[in-house]
């Protein structure tokens, strides 16, 4: 099998049942009762109420992309919005979007149905011995559950956790990481580190206990060591393990001034870079090439040089009327930056798996 990468987008997280980046806030406050916490809706909602205008209702929300950039604008310049919201508010509010990302994302993962990744991972690979390389774009933990379940159906002789290619300090998961890669460019939902030491370490998190049953060794350790994205993720989160100092998610939000210099990211986007340039075929599910996505729209560009177009597939959602490539606004931004013979699908996720 030639050597075969995958990305995923938000599409691919969409066909499981999850939210895209802007029905976050929508999903946000339709579960607030499960989601609420120190008060961090209530403080979005309030600043989104008094700083900007509804545009397709009495009740919608602006995207998240530019609500995050407006925020991270005048934070950056030190700047107030006006006498109630100075800078101080808007680092709370800042803080308080970090932590509505995370808790919708983490509650959804409770009610998928299906995952097109399972049946994806097993297609390309049941059959062969050649190594899963997988790039993800998303928070979710989908794909990190989908190779631990092929590991355990398929390949069980060989170690269940998937190779995130960045110094996880969690001893449960170092010694059992296996040959499967999987970079995850934005973070993740179950890393938790520590600004001040860099310490990386896998938080699980309830709703991951109904996934591969490989992961409750893991999830069992983390939970009696007081490590789980439950107990961590707030306030008043529980210290590092190593210096004390209080953790944070490894969340990198949708926002035009996106910051990539954590170290552990750092390290992932090189790999990245790496793992494209040996592509002798790549997969791009569900992402649309979104504007505030200049730095993937760049290693895309750079690590697939070598690559001629018929050796890309685009894998976009359902949409009929969008088939032709030259009317459809996601395959004209890859028709740009590849050539117009790429490989273009517009059936969804589940289709294209049942035409391999």
């Amino acid at each position: 099998m030639e050597n075969t990468v995958i990305i995923f987008g938000a599409g691919a997280t969409k066909a499981c049942g999850g939210p895209m980046t802007n029905e976050i806030l929508r999903r946000a406050f339709d579960n607030a009762a499960e989601i609420e916490r120190e008060d961090f809706l209530t403080r979005v909602r309030e600043f989104i109420d008094e700083n900007f205008f509804p545009s397709g209702g009495e009740d919608s929300f602006p995207p998240l992309p530019l609500l995050i950039s407006v925020i991270d604008t005048a934070i950056d310049r030190k700047h107030s919005l006006n006498q109630k919201w100075d800078n101080g508010q808007l680092i709370a509010v800042r803080e308080a979007l970090d932590y509505v990302i995370f808790a919708v994302l983490n509650n959804e993962l409770r009610k998928l149905q299906t995952n097109c990744y399972q049946t994806l991972l097993q297609k390309l690979y049941a059959d062969n011995d050649a190594i899963p390389s997988l790039i993800s774009l998303n928070y979710d933990i989908i794909a990190d559950n989908a190779l631990a379940i092929f590991n355990e159906r398929h390949r069980c002789h060989e170690p269940p956790f998937p190779n995130y290619h960045c110094d996880i300090a969690t001893p449960t998961y170092r010694n059992k990481v296996g040959h499967a890669h999987l970079l995850k460019l934005h973070g993740s939902l179950n890393w938790l580190y520590c600004p001040s030491c860099n310490r990386l370490d896998v938080g699980l998190s309830n709703s991951e206990r109904s996934f591969a049953k490989v992961l409750e060794e893991l999830y069992s350790q983390q939970e009696a060591e007081g490590n789980t994205m439950e107990a961590r993720l707030s306030c008043h989160g529980r210290p590092c393990r190593s210096c004390n100092a209080e953790v944070q998610p490894v969340l990198i939000s949708p926002t035009y001034f996106k910051d990539y210099r954590n170290p552990h990211i750092s390290r992932i986007w090189y790999e990245a870079d790496q793992m494209l340039r040996t592509a002798e075929r790549v997969i791009i599910i569900g992402y649309s090439l979104p504007d505030d996505d200049l730095d993937v729209l760049y290693l895309l560009k750079r690590g697939l040089a070598h690559l001629g177009p018929e050796k890309i597939d685009i894998v976009d959602s359902d949409a009929p009327k969008h088939r032709n490539l030259n009317h459809h606004p996601t395959g004209q931004r890859y028709q740009t930056l590849f050539g117009p013979n790429i490989n273009w699908h517009t059936n969804g996720f589940e289709a294209f798996i049942e035409e391999l």
